[in-house]
């Protein structure tokens, strides 16, 4: 099944064979010396989360290449504690948990939000390893070990959790029918807001106007007005603003 968007994304399952592929040590920058159609750029690849919380890692996928190219992301090792999940982002898509393999296609200098989601229950270590590869080029791989600790497990302070920038994840599910959830984090406490618009800026649902404390939140929209009415399929727009800061991201809503 093809889904098609803004880069027009590809959902895959597949079975690579992998005849030859060099391993790259988590850096940041595993493209480093290689011929590479892609970069795959990250601050870091530890993970820290709240023992019964959500946390996440962000990275950025950037075609370098003179063509289109389409990029897989495949979940090697999800190797998690028994009451942990995970899901692969991206772009504006948080998938199902169950998916360990997608794609999306880029031109040429566009580039694109990759990461990971991790719902955590207790307090435990885990390790998710990403394999990230041009499909014209299989043989060119960046992989990703990510290891994942909790407040509790790591003897960390609470400071550790706490993001440096703010940051608006993709929604998950997307597109959904009739919940999806929200999710942000926050690098202080500060009043924010969280409002979802259609396409033409009409505020259809104020989800969150509010002081906020610090670290991860989330919201849910159950595809109501500000009135408590059902809305109409179509693409919405959710955006969150804190001080001087504004960010957006597409959802879609199916009937």
């Amino acid at each position: 099944m093809v889904i098609r968007n803004q880069y027009n994304r590809i959902d895959i399952g597949f079975t690579v064979v992998l005849i030859w592929c060099s391993m790259f040590s988590a850096s940041g920058q595993d493209f480093k010396n290689r011929d590479l159609s892609f970069e795959f750029n990250y601050p870091s690849s530890d993970v820290y989360v709240g023992s019964d919380s959500v946390g996440s890692f962000n990275g950025t996928i950037k075609n370098i290449s003179t063509g289109t190219i389409t990029i897989a992301v495949v979940r090697r090792v999800n190797a998690l504690a028994e009451t942990w999940t995970s899901s692969i982002c991206l772009g504006q898509i948080c998938y199902n948990e169950s998916l360990d393999s997608v794609a999306i296609e880029l031109n040429a200098g566009d580039s694109t939000f990759c990461g990971i989601l991790i719902w955590t229950a207790g307090a435990d270590t885990g390790m998710i390893q990403l394999d990230l590869f041009d499909l014209t080029n299989i043989n060119e791989h960046i992989f990703v070990d990510l290891n994942i600790y909790t407040s509790t497990t790591a003897g960390v302070g609470d400071n550790t959790l706490v993001p440096e920038q703010i940051i608006l994840y993709p929604a998950f599910p997307n597109p959904f029918n009739p919940v999806t959830e929200i999710g942000y984090e926050l690098k202080n406490d500060i009043y924010i807001s969280l409002i979802i618009y259609d396409i033409i800026g009409n505020n259809i649902k104020s989800l969150v106007m509010s002081d906020q404390t610090a670290g991860y939140q989330s919201v849910r929209w159950n595809a109501t007005n500000n009135l408590g009415a059902a809305v109409s399929a179509g693409i919405y727009i959710y955006m969150i603003q804190a001080g001087g800061f504004s960010q957006s991201r597409k959802i879609l809503l199916l009937k």
